[in-house]
């Protein structure tokens, strides 16, 4: 039996670390947009430390016919503008939707969902 409590206990360090990495704003500070790129100072799982780091959004998030979703390599910026990010997490913009004569539409997506801390760095 307690070689099943540890490995729970294990198992539950693991989900809050991965858990943590995945949502950026839960361990990254003074989070900040300029165009395109998403800057930062975020914590070091090891020693807690914040390290300043930047993210190119376009490598972690694509227009979906007009929607902002999680994509690699994605180049939203492409096919969108007027891009503003709101909080430390939402970003706004109007993109390109071309099931709709390809005029501009509003669209916004947590960046928790696309963004992850990995020790330290930005990510997708």
């Amino acid at each position: 039996m307690q070689f099943s409590l540890k490995t729970i206990g294990l198992i539950s360090l693991y989900a809050m670390t991965v858990s943590a990495a995945s949502k950026f704003a839960q361990t990254c500070e003074n989070v900040e947009t300029f165009g395109n790129t998403l800057r930062a100072n975020c914590r070091e799982f090891e020693n807690g430390e914040l390290r300043p780091s930047t993210l190119n959004l376009n490598e972690c998030i694509k227009n979906g016919k007009g929607s902002l979703k999680c994509g690699k390599n994605g180049n939203f910026q492409g096919s969108c503008i007027n891009c503003s990010l709101r909080g430390e997490t939402e970003l706004y913009c109007m993109c390109r939707n071309v099931q709709e004569g390809h005029r501009f539409v509003p669209t916004h997506i947590d960046l928790n969902k696309c963004i992850s801390n990995n020790h330290g760095q930005l990510g997708c």
